[in-house]
């Protein structure tokens, strides 16, 4: 019984002409050569209710699958250490005892199989390929992306130091600190007077002086000691509560002589 089930098996596949799929890698932009592709790159045939195929690459950037003969529907994958590459669907059916592969569509991950791309080639594209001779499909593979297995570390960047606003002000005090002076000495003579006035009644004006190394300034606004006023404060307050226990203990005094 196994043998005679499986003799119609055998003769299928005895006197069945088998299809070639030849997978070309061209030029492009991500890959100028396709000659500097190492040898382990290779490529898989992949379908749920058959053995995986698997070819490697030849010389002149060649994969190709040349002994097709078993009809279903197939994933083909293009394996690379340094690139990835688009992924296919290649359909294959027996048309008078010979294998003949339908089409070849670029297909999408994550997507439903029914959802086919773009046809690169097949009998559909093609029906002069359907003859009793080996069929023989050529297709360019297309190169997604290149493989980065290292992060490029950051290099310096001068105009980076713009984008910090510490650096900015700094960048402002400097060009007030030595601009300032050259300014004062091409101004008038009574335009710079009323500047200097202006400046002396200005609070910023001690500070902008010590930047400029000519010493603390002048006036009220020059010699006014935050220290100093903070202690005169606290005495201040001190003297106020003092003077309010000594009014409530007279108060009391009075009282009791009443």
């Amino acid at each position: 019984m196994r043998l005679s089930s499986l003799g119609p098996l055998l003769a299928i596949t005895d006197f069945t002409v088998a299809a070639i799929l030849r997978i070309q890698i061209p030029p492009s932009n991500l890959l100028p050569n396709p000659n500097t592709l190492p040898a382990s790159t290779h490529a898989t045939l992949t379908s749920g209710t058959s053995p995986q195929l698997d070819t490697p690459l030849q010389r002149g950037s060649i994969l190709e699958f040349n002994n097709l003969t078993t009809p279903g529907s197939y994933l083909l994958e293009i394996f690379s250490r340094d690139f990835n590459f688009a992924p296919y669907r290649v359909d294959i059916t027996p048309e008078d005892g010979t294998a003949v592969i339908e089409g070849v569509w670029e297909t999408y991950r994550g997507a439903r199989w029914s959802d086919k791309g773009p046809l690169l080639g097949g009998s559909s594209a093609d029906p002069a390929n359907a003859s009793p001779q080996p069929q023989i499909v050529t297709v360019s593979a297309k190169v997604l992306t290149k493989k980065n297995f290292y992060e490029d570390r950051p290099g310096f960047d001068p105009m980076s130091l713009l984008k910090n606003p510490m650096i900015l002000l700094a960048i402002v005090a400097l060009a007030i600190t030595f601009g300032m002076p050259k300014l004062m000495e091409n101004m008038d003579p009574e335009m710079k007077a009323e500047y200097e006035e202006m400046q002396k009644k200005s609070p910023v004006s001690g500070l902008t002086r010590a930047i400029q190394g000519q010493g603390p300034a002048s006036g009220a606004a020059g010699g006014f000691d935050l220290a100093s006023w903070m202690a005169g404060a606290q005495q201040q307050q001190g003297n106020t509560k003092t003077s309010g226990a000594e009014a409530k203990d007279a108060g009391s005094i009075r009282e009791r002589k009443r």
